[in-house]
């Protein structure tokens, strides 16, 4: 297998943004790095799901356990080794004619949760993603981002609401019950894309796909909201990670990360990575005694030749170098991954025209 490893030869993918491409409008590859900062890495295992273009989300249940799941044919898959083999445990196109499994928590009844496109629902496996039950179909055509407040009230956002406006729904009770909230009564409805809890009743929400990227605060656990950016070159916000007292929103399409230091009210433009680009999920780990944010992206500079890459930094966000390329393909993106044992971490990458795969990777 060709391995691209970036531990020993790092390059600083925010410091240069505005300098990475030459008078003609190449891409230029920055200096690298005189000697190496972070843990080596490679990757072990490339899994490609039968017929599909997106591992859409994955997830970790306990050491080396996890699940992911896929857009395309709406499979869920389980390893139980460290991400070296999947087995699919569900095929929810064939049960409930679930085209998308979009997003997995776990509550604190103990249970792993998960949302779905087409039709939109709350998905419930009581045995660590073996077995899966259908709660709920909220009026839309998706269920996306997911989250569970510190005072026990799940939250799911919504595309596509019946309603035609911008919405979340709320359940108090495992989603026996649940009410649908709006976000706001006068935008044009949107995706709700991620959802973040700050604890003690606040908790944002990222918007966006149908027109530009914004962000919405709650302070009473998901009851009201009021909008606390704008983007207007944000497609869709993707997701939230807290570092150094701070919190980071990133987005796709323009490729950047915003941060807020007082609990969302305010947002200001943090790093710009690339030019155009696609970031997806965060993580945290703690190695070697350093604090690491790992962010899974997709460099779209050169045209249908993206590279899907895996940045790390260790200064709280602020600068970004790149740690591992996993391939260049003619679409997609590198969309989301999750740290499953103290060393090693999956990542799911794809989008509609090309193989989806989930890509396995270990420290060295």
């Amino acid at each position: 297998m060709s391995i691209s490893r970036f531990a020993c030869s790092l390059f600083p993918v925010a410091a240069l943004a505005l300098a990475m491409t030459s008078a003609h409008g190449e891409p230029l590859n920055p200096t690298p790095a005189e000697s190496p900062r972070f843990p080596d890495v490679e990757i072990v295992a490339k899994f490609a799901p039968p017929g599909e273009s997106n591992v859409r989300s994955s997830f970790k249940i306990a050491d080396g356990v996890a699940v992911m799941g896929t857009e395309e044919t709406g499979d869920i898959y389980k390893t139980t080794d460290h991400g070296q083999s999947w087995t699919k445990v569900i095929d929810t196109d064939e049960r409930w004619e679930i085209s998308d499994v979009r997003n997995f928590i776990r509550a604190r009844d103990g249970a792993i949760y998960a949302t779905t496109s087409e039709p939109a629902t709350i998905l419930r496996s009581p045995d660590d993603g073996e077995t899966w039950e259908l709660l709920t179909k909220p009026k839309a055509s998706r269920t996306v981002a997911l989250v569970q407040l510190d005072g026990g009230a799940i939250l799911a956002g919504l595309r596509r609401s019946e309603n035609n406006k911008i919405s979340i729904i709320r359940s108090d009770d495992g989603f026996a019950s649940h009410d649908t909230i709006v976000l706001s009564d006068t935008l044009p409805r949107q995706n709700t894309t991620c959802l973040y809890d700050l604890g003690d009743g606040v908790v944002l929400c990222g918007v966006g796909f149908e027109a530009s990227g914004k962000i919405f605060k709650s302070t009473d656990a998901g009851l009201t909201w009021k909008q606390t950016a704008e983007f207007e070159d944000a497609r869709d916000m993707m997701n939230f990670y807290e570092a150094d007292g701070k919190v980071f929103a990133m987005c796709s399409g323009v490729s950047k990360l915003f941060v807020s230091d007082d609990a969302g009210e305010t947002w200001a433009t943090a790093v710009q990575v690339w030019e155009k680009g696609f970031l997806g999920q965060a993580a945290t780990i703690e190695r070697d005694g350093q604090t690491l944010q790992l962010l899974a992206a997709t460099d779209q500079r050169v045209k249908k030749q993206p590279r899907h890459v895996i940045l790390i930094s260790d200064d709280a966000g602020q600068t970004w170098f790149e740690w591992i390329e996993l391939a260049v393909d003619t679409s997609g993106g590198a969309s989301n991954l999750a740290v499953i044992s103290d060393d090693t971490l999956v990542v799911g990458t794809g989008n509609h025209s090309v193989q989806g795969y989930v890509y396995t990777l270990q420290f060295r």
